[in-house]
């Protein structure tokens, strides 16, 4: 009897564990309210291929502003030099062709005509034939001696035919047989042309004001 009442009583513990082992996954698969709930770790979403596409399109545009502009800066640059260069030799052509009409002497006056002639072209070429001999004549009927106390020059302007206008001041110290140590002062002006791979006086005008 007891034998037999203890099998009874084992048979229900079977069944009650199979039971607790049926229901134990569903319970650890709902979980309740209290308990938090473990963070998304998915990694965001990837940009798509429309904004790939624009953000390649604005870098190339940005690096072809860059190599635009550093392309315009070297033009500027190298245009800016080769007007410096210009300028130069037109300043250092008209002083060197004014010095000339300044002889010192009768003495010095065969090169000096030979400078004039070579330095200028155009309407002061035209006259600087009879400029020359004029000059020449003058400094023998007065006896007369040139000293260049200063002269310098600066670019007035660029004009559109390409000419290049320049201010000349010039300071002479003179002496005759009957004065000496006469000081004058003047400014002209010089139309640099460039002609035959140089710069030459195409007109001298003296500037009043």
């Amino acid at each position: 009897m007891e034998g037999d009442a203890g099998t009874s009583r084992l048979i229900p513990e079977a069944d009650t564990a199979d039971e607790v082992r049926d229901t134990a996954p569903a319970e650890a698969s709902d979980p309740s309210p209290d308990q938090d709930v473990p963070a998304d770790t998915r990694r965001p979403t990837r940009l798509g291929n429309g904004w790939v596409a624009t953000i390649c399109a604005v870098l190339l545009l940005l690096a072809g502003g860059a190599v635009a502009a550093g392309v315009l800066t070297l033009r500027t640059n190298e245009r800016a030099a080769e007007t410096a260069r210009s300028d130069a030799a037109a300043l250092q052509a008209a002083k060197d062709c004014v010095a000339a009409t300044q002889a010192p002497d009768t003495a010095a006056m065969t090169a000096a005509q030979s400078k004039i002639l070579e330095c200028s072209t155009g309407e002061f070429g035209v006259q600087a034939g009879l400029f020359s001999s004029i000059v020449a004549e003058a400094y023998q009927a007065a006896n007369a001696t040139v000293a260049v106390d200063d002269l310098r020059a600066a670019v007035e302007r660029h004009n559109e035919d390409g000419t290049v206008n320049v201010l000349v001041a010039v300071r002479v110290r003179i002496t005759n047989a009957e004065a000496a140590d006469q000081r004058v002062g003047y400014r002209l002006r010089a139309t640099m042309a460039w002609d035959e791979g140089q710069y030459r006086i195409s007109s001298l005008d003296q500037v009043n004001s």
